[in-house]
């Protein structure tokens, strides 16, 4: 045969993609040593003849009906296409293989058995094509085709079964592999269909392309609904990730610091997975020795060879940092790139996942072990300041992973005695502080010379601070942190002599130099000592780490008034206290936890009392909550007002933490008999703010330390049981602010109230991103400095998020898109099974109510309308809809009758995944019309790029008669706009031959009103002329509309294809009126494009360009030029250039105002280098020359001519009138 015979070629193609796609070149050699069938069935007996091989094996008959279609299919590829060896191979080599892979577990072997009588199935009958259709081309490409699907098969099956993965990764990821199985099944029986003699080889070619296009769209769609799923899981688990930690202490490391520990042999070899002698790595130093820095030093190196996976513990979340949470840290950690992961988390017992500390155990192992994953690194730092029993746990689970041969740990810690004698035996030790003296110099040559730099010392001072820092390193003793203690010292000393001062005799050790620091601090002013002392007891004694925002406003706290404070300057924390504390990212902070056992001891002098600072900071809570910000009286305005003015920095802490604060002061006295202040102010919370619109239930006095308080105090005892009784309450995770009235009175206080408040009037405030109000109506800055960056908040006040907030609306919403409902209904049939619930009590309560009777259909019984809520509803219509579920939507059908508007969401949802079968199932209770509530419709329908879902939207349109009105035109010019600044080919050549097609027309009531509040004459035209003018009008307004000017303006692209549709339009509906055309023009003019190249081939095509200007007495309205005239870009000024340039008259005015008195007229100077005046001096030829082409007589331009027959009175009237006209249609095209 030729050796350019397409045939051959179609099949050379396919086995080189099938090569590819294997990327394995030693599975693909392997392959080609199959070259019969008999060595399939040898492969199959020898697989037969193993040890229990009649239960691993015992479904092999399936697949003899498989290998029976194979081989008449290879006998007509050998007869009638003369095929090379190896393209036959290729239908042989996969199944042996596939046998001998999967015969020693019974479930792999089930398996795959199944996948290959489907495909056995679904296979014609190779003999019966060459009945069909003869030795022709026609035969040979339809050949190619099913090689092509086999090979599909093939390297979904080999792809898969190529890695070892535990029983438990089958489990998970199998069936995304059968669902992909079943669209090459689906793909073979449309095959089948082209056993037809009269089929077409333009067909044939169709179904080459659809095949290799369906099995992307299943990646791209499976894959994105996996992604959605994990990041849901992500959301409802919330695990810590550390990555922003670790780029911090890198941007904050010292160069060349780490070299030593990179270059260490005894890292390097356990960086080597291939030496085993290292597993366990065991970095050790004393405080402050610069742990945490070589830590990040040594996973950024990790991080260079495979997968690395990183905690760090800090004592700041010491109470809430358990083992649990961080094994399921490092279990999405390792989730985040590995597709298995995923899979496997997503279909993992989310109880089991947020609870339980060994099932999370058990899953990071197994995936640690699938080979997908790879060798891996897993290394923990700050081991010391987790709590001595919760690392002990951890210690013990972690050295559980030696199971894991491709696990290496390294575990970053103080010597601690009960860390050492876990470790002992089992790790290689590194002392840290034995090694470092090197990086410490370099520290601290780093920083004198900085200092010196920007302090700009003269040559003598300079020698001196260096003379006085040359001991520093000695000193330090192997302590990073005893330098810098002592370079911050040193750089907030005024001249030369405090600089002495400081620095002639150094600090011992670390305690003498914070003991330096609390001196000074005691011998400051009595207010700035005060001020400095909460500080640091705050910071020290807070449930959770304060804000500097919240920080700046306590302070501010005065027990003698009854008014919160307004924060009028900002604070320097570190001035204040020196350098032993730190912001970071916002957050006040303790250089390191050994300041806090410091200034916390009783050994010290000058020690603050932690339980005294406690209580300082529960009383200044109160005190704040007690101010009347939260009086439920206060009005919107006024709400409004303090929160500009900064009065709720403190209320998200003071609102969640007063509790916790007064607990232990009520633990330390038993009854607050030590603290009559806190009992005074208690007694005022309870008063000032109960909530008599309270409907919960009773409190119940289960609260050992409050119930104390019950004989003496029962008014403070009920409020605090009901406030904690509340927060506790099973259902809090669906609370949102935007269902605030069915849960705030369930709170005893108005607190909750309050906040819902507080969240919504801040909203209001708030300006959206790309476009803020004018002064003085966007406080965003304002806002910013009082609440910080992040001051989009989630609206779920049990969330996390809902106090450290998200920098964009966008961010925030796709954080509030995910929130839902964990606690599933385990009747996969019902409803709940996706909808889920928000506690395990109202999940056994549904079940015990619909699936008890076995007599009852599970997940069927009393079904009505009342059955879901709205909520319910749309949760479920999201989820369903996400998870392409369409049967689920059949089934909800009765539903979405009753709450037809809900589906909108959901119908916009499923054109963004490019499903045409859900698309057209959820269209049917949504009107789509030409109003812009389908604007969304439209641009999530040809963001798609699925030309099929572009063909629905149009018939759709065609068939219905919506309502018509101002929105007609843009309706029409959104999905226009969107149309032709698409960057798929196919999707644009659908849209233009729905707009070259006559028979296919937009269906409407009356004619669209093309210029708003005016029509093109003066007399109103009759519904025939307009027709007359513009034929086809529903589809040739959009395609000359601002909306669609706009859009191609991206892209010259995108420009010349409107304009080449427009040639092409003319060709077949016959040439456009000129003063549509110049109506055109005008809304060009009008529009942000002002493209020159547009303009030009409007004019070409004859529009006139004063429109609708020309002849005195017939039209009215400004000229394009008047429109480009009062614009004031750069490229306006361009556009009214060309437009007089090109004749166009610039003494058209209106409103007694020509273009020339136009703040765009006035900028030309400035952007184009000549004035107005000189412009249109140089383009008198160009007006003549136009004047003779359209044969007319030019006006004079003035209002009076065309309102001659007016008294002046009545003309400036009407010219005011013309003014508000043209501020109304410009507020339209803002819009």
């Amino acid at each position: 045969m030729s050796a350019h015979d397409p045939s051959q070629q179609a099949f050379e193609a396919a086995k080189n993609a099938f090569k590819q796609s294997l990327k394995d070149e030693n599975l693909f050699r392997e392959l080609l040593a199959t070259t019969s069938v008999e060595q399939v069935y040898k492969a199959a007996e020898d697989a037969q003849a193993k040890p229990y091989a009649d239960k691993r094996l015992r479904h092999t008959a399936k697949i003899r009906g498989f290998i029976d279609k194979l081989t008449d299919y290879a006998s007509a590829v050998d007869t009638f296409v003369q095929a090379k060896p190896e393209i036959l191979a290729l239908i042989w080599g996969p199944i042996r293989l596939l046998l001998l892979w999967t015969s020693n577990i019974a479930k792999f072997a089930d398996a795959v058995n199944e996948a290959m009588k489907k495909i056995g199935d679904a296979l014609p009958d190779a003999l019966k094509l060459a009945t069909i259709f003869g030795d022709n081309d026609k035969l040979k490409a339809v050949l190619a085709l099913f090689y092509k699907d086999i090979l599909d098969f093939y390297v979904i099956a080999l792809k898969f079964f190529n890695l070892s993965r535990p029983r438990l990764v089958f489990e998970s990821v199998w069936p995304k592999q059968r669902d992909k199985i079943d669209v090459v099944v689906s793909n073979i029986e449309r095959h089948t269909t082209l056993m037809r003699s009269e089929v077409t080889m333009q067909r044939i070619s169709e179904e080459h392309e659809f095949r290799a296009k369906s099995l992307a769209h299943f990646d791209r769609e499976t894959d994105f609904q996996e992604l959605q799923k994990f990041q849901l899981l992500k959301t409802r688990v919330s695990p810590r990730i550390y990555d922003d930690r670790l780029d911090w202490l890198l941007n904050r490391s010292c160069k060349a610091s780490a070299e030593w520990l990179v270059t260490d042999n005894i890292f390097q070899g356990w960086l080597d997975m291939s030496n085993p002698a290292v597993r366990l790595l065991w970095l050790q130093g004393i405080p402050g020795a610069g742990k945490t820095f070589l830590s990040a030093a040594a996973i950024d190196e990790a991080k260079t060879r495979h997968r690395t996976l990183f905690v760090f513990v800090s004592h700041i979340h010491q109470t809430s940092t358990t083992t649990r949470c961080i094994l399921q840290s490092l279990l999405f950690q390792l989730a985040f790139d590995v597709k298995d992961a995923q899979s496997v988390l997503v279909e993992s017992n989310e109880r089991e996942l947020l609870g339980s500390t060994r099932y999370i155990l058990e899953l990071l192992k197994t995936l640690l072990d699938t080979p997908a994953v790879g060798p891996t690194y897993i290394m923990l730092d700050g081991l010391d300041e987790m709590e001595a029993v919760e690392r002990g746990i951890l210690l013990q689970q972690l050295t559980g992973l030696d199971s894991c041969p491709g696990v290496k740990i390294l575990i970053s810690s103080r010597p601690e005695d009960d860390i050492a004698n876990m470790l002992d035996g089992k790790a290689t030790e590194i002392r840290v502080d034995k090694r470092n003296s090197g990086s410490i110099q370099s520290y601290v040559d780093q920083r004198t010379q900085d200092w010196i730099r920007t302090a700009n010392f003269d040559q003598e001072i300079r020698k001196q601070v260096e003379r006085l820092l040359a001991p520093v390193t000695e000193n330090a003793d192997g302590m990073f942190l005893y330098a810098r203690i002592i370079l911050d010292n040193a750089e907030t000393c005024n001249g030369l002599e405090e600089i002495e001062r400081e620095l002639r005799v150094l600090p011992v050790d670390l305690n003498d130099a914070y003991h330096r620091i609390l001196a000074r601090i005691s011998q400051s002013p009595p207010t700035l000592r005060r001020k400095a002392n909460m500080i640091l007891g705050w910071i020290g004694s807070s449930p959770i780490p304060m804000t500097r925002h919240e920080m700046e406003q306590a302070l501010l706290v005065d027990s003698n008034s009854n008014a919160a404070p307004a924060v009028i300057a900002t604070v320097n924390f570190v001035r204040i206290c020196g350098p032993i504390i730190e912001v970071v990212d916002e957050g006040l902070q303790f250089v390191h936890f050994t300041v806090k056992e410091y200034i916390f001891s009783r050994e010290v002098s000058g020690f603050i009392d932690k339980a005294e600072a406690n209580y300082s900071l529960a009383k200044t809570l109160l005190t704040y909550l007690c101010s009347g910000a939260f009086d439920k009286e206060l009005s919107d305005q006024k709400l409004r007002e303090n929160i500009v003015a900064g009065i709720y920095r403190l209320h998200w802490f003071a609102t969640s933490q007063w509790i916790i604060l007064v607990r232990r002061c009520v633990e330390k006295s038993n009854d607050l008999s030590a603290y009559p202040d806190l009992l005074e102010l208690l007694t005022r919370l309870a008063l000032e703010l109960r909530n008599h619109s309270f409907n919960g239930q009773v409190p119940d006095l289960n609260d050992r330390v409050f119930r104390a308080m019950e004989p003496d105090r029962p008014e403070i005892s009920q409020i605090v049981c009901g406030i904690l009784q509340f927060r506790q309450d099973d259902k809090q995770s669906d609370w949102n602010y935007t269902n605030s009235h069915t849960w705030v009175d369930l709170d005893p206080s108005v607190i909750s109230f309050t906040l819902t408040r507080i969240y919504k009037r801040l909203e209001e405030l708030l300006c959206e991103e790309r476009k803020h109000r004018k002064p003085p109506g966007c406080c965003c800055t304002t806002l910013h400095r009082h609440y910080g960056t992040n001051i989009f908040k989630c609206s779920y006040p049990s969330c996390s998020l809902n106090r450290s907030g998200f920098p964009t609306h966008r961010a925030r919403k796709a954080h509030v898109d995910t929130h839902a409902r964990p606690w599933k209904c385990p009747e996969p049939s019902c409803f709940y099974a996706t909808l889920g619930f928000s506690s395990r009590r109202d999940q056994n309560h549904h079940w015990q109510e619909l699936h008890r009777s076995s007599s009852q259909p599970a997940g069927q019984a009393n079904l009505t309308h009342d059955c879901f809520s709205q909520d319910d509803l749309q949760v479920l219509l999201f989820e369903l809809t996400k998870a392409g579920d369409v049967d689920g939507l059949r089934r909800i059908a009765p539903h979405l009758e009753w709450h037809g508007w809900q589906v909108k969401p959901a119908l916009v949802l499923a054109a963004k995944m490019g499903s045409l079968p859900m698309v057209d199932f959820l269209g049917h209770f949504v009107q789509v019309s030409r109003d812009y509530d389908s604007e969304c419709l439209f641009r999530a329908l040809v963001k798609s790029e699925n030309p099929a879902l572009l063909r629905w939207l149009l018939d759709r349109l065609c068939e219905s008669r919506p309502g018509t009105g101002d929105h007609t035109v843009r309706g029409y010019g959104s999905l226009a706009a969107a149309a032709f600044s698409t960057s798929s080919p196919e999707l644009f050549a659908e849209w233009e031959d729905f707009l070259l097609d006559p028979a296919r027309q937009l269906k409407s009531d009356r004619v669209p009103r093309l210029y708003y509040r005016e029509t093109l004459d003066r007399q109103p035209a009759s519904f025939a002329e307009v027709e007359a003018l513009i034929p086809h009008y529903g589809k040739l307004s959009v395609v000359f509309s601002t909306s669609v000017f706009c859009a191609v303006k991206k892209s010259a692209l995108f420009e010349a294809r409107l304009i080449q549709t427009w040639h092409r339009l003319i060709e077949a509906f016959g040439p456009l009126d000129r003063r549509f055309l110049g109506w055109s023009l005008n809304m060009l003019a009008r529009s942000s494009s002002h493209s020159i190249t547009m303009a030009a081939e409007l004019l070409r095509l004859g529009a006139p360009i004063d429109f609708p200007r020309g002849r005195a007495g017939r039209h009215k309205g400004m000229t394009a030029l008047h429109y480009a005239s009062r614009a004031t870009s750069e490229q306006a000024a361009r556009f009214a250039r060309f437009l007089l340039e090109e004749g166009a008259d610039p003494k058209y005015g209106w409103a007694d105002v020509t273009p020339a008195e136009e703040k765009g007229a006035e900028l030309m100077q400035k952007w184009l280098g000549e004035s107005w005046d000189e412009v249109v001096a140089r383009t008198k030829e160009a007006r003549q020359r136009r004047k003779r082409e359209e044969g007319g007589r030019l006006g004079d331009g003035s209002d009076e001519d065309e309102d001659e027959e007016l008294p002046k009175p009545k003309r400036h009237r009407k010219a005011k009138k013309r003014q508000k006209c043209d501020s109304d249609r410009e507020e339209e095209d803002e819009g």
